[in-house]
């Protein structure tokens, strides 16, 4: 019976972590227009902790380049991402608040025997942040 249940355990623990490596990754938005460029890169690091990074270059406008940078925490649930951050995640560098920002995960089921490519993506379903939503940030 110690046996089965160390064995149980083993199996859920494997599972839930692969689930975890499976999302964690460098995660990009990047668009180019006429007039400039922006775009979002977001980090889910294995260890729970997200970086985000949001960019915007526009010519003629000043300053030329906005630079917006947040970090936090995140967890998964089913296929939702959940990202959090504590008042100790804010500096002068860090002030995106990512606080009540939810993004869907996507990618190739493991059912579907196609050859056809899949890429890796989570997409900003909900956030304060309004130009965030909607956002599909594609795995690097």
């Amino acid at each position: 019976m110690k046996q089965l249940l160390f064995f149980g355990l083993i199996m859920f623990q494997s599972i839930a972590f692969s689930q975890i490596e499976m999302v964690s990754g460098t995660y990009q938005f990047s668009f180019e227009g006429s007039n400039g460029t922006f775009g979002e890169t977001i980090i889910l690091h294995p260890n729970g902790s997200f970086n985000i990074h949001s960019v915007k270059k526009l010519d003629g406008s000043n300053p030329p380049e906005i630079n917006a940078y947040g970090r936090g925490t995140w967890k998964l649930d089913k296929k939702i991402v959940y990202f959090t951050a504590t008042d100790a995640d804010f500096d002068a560098k860090f002030t995106l608040n990512l606080n009540h920002t939810q993004a869907r995960f996507h990618t190739k089921s493991h059912r579907d025997t196609t050859n056809r490519e899949m890429a890796t993506t989570i997409q900003i379903i909900k956030s304060d942040i309004s130009w965030l939503v909607g956002r599909k940030l594609i795995k690097q």
